[in-house]
């Protein structure tokens, strides 16, 4: 399969991913926490396999971003790719602990928001896509889950979901649009 190819069908992960991460963290939020729950956590009981899911697709379309821009964002871009990626095997391999999904969590978003910074700076994705995924990394460290702060992982999926169209469609950076002759 060719690396255009593949990172194509990384945007179709990504969209699924971010969209599924969406609903995970939608349902997620609008719980109340539960009698059980101490302190006042809301529980992720019945979202683990979809949310595990929704990251495994959101790394895809990590790796198709990867495949297509890794030559335009550099080492830079390089360095936020392979801690978002060492972020989310930690959190994907944690099996439910949560200072590992902690760690997991951080190493994912500021590799995310590396990743973004690289690809604003270098012209790597068209200006709206960098600006989500910094955006949506951004909104994760505000996080938590006992108040209402519960929301701030929205964005990240909305972020991830165009970053899939944007693979998908193979949009173009304005230095790469042909330029107008008169």
């Amino acid at each position: 399969m060719s690396a255009s190819r593949l990172a194509r069908w990384g945007g179709l992960a990504a969209m699924v991913g971010g969209a599924l991460w969406v609903i995970v963290f939608v349902l997620f939020a609008s719980r109340s926490s539960g009698p059980d729950v101490t302190p006042p956590y809301r529980s992720f009981e019945g979202l683990g396999l979809p949310t595990l899911l929704s990251l495994l697709l959101i790394v895809s379309g990590f790796v198709g971003v990867h495949i297509w821009r890794r030559e335009v964002y550099g080492r830079f871009g390089t360095v936020g790719f392979v801690l978002a990626l060492v972020g989310a095997i930690v959190s994907i391999v944690s099996v439910g602990s949560w200072p590992l999904i902690l760690i997991g969590s951080y190493a994912l978003m500021i590799g995310s928001l590396v990743v973004g910074v690289g690809a604003l700076v270098t012209n790597a994705l068209p200006r709206w896509g960098s600006i989500a995924l910094m955006v949506g990394s951004v909104a994760f460290f505000l996080f938590n889950t006992e108040t209402a702060a519960a929301w701030f992982a929205l964005p990240y999926g909305v972020a991830w979901t165009a970053m899939g169209y944007l693979l998908w469609s193979g949009e173009r950076t304005a230095a790469e649009q042909p330029s107008r002759v008169r």
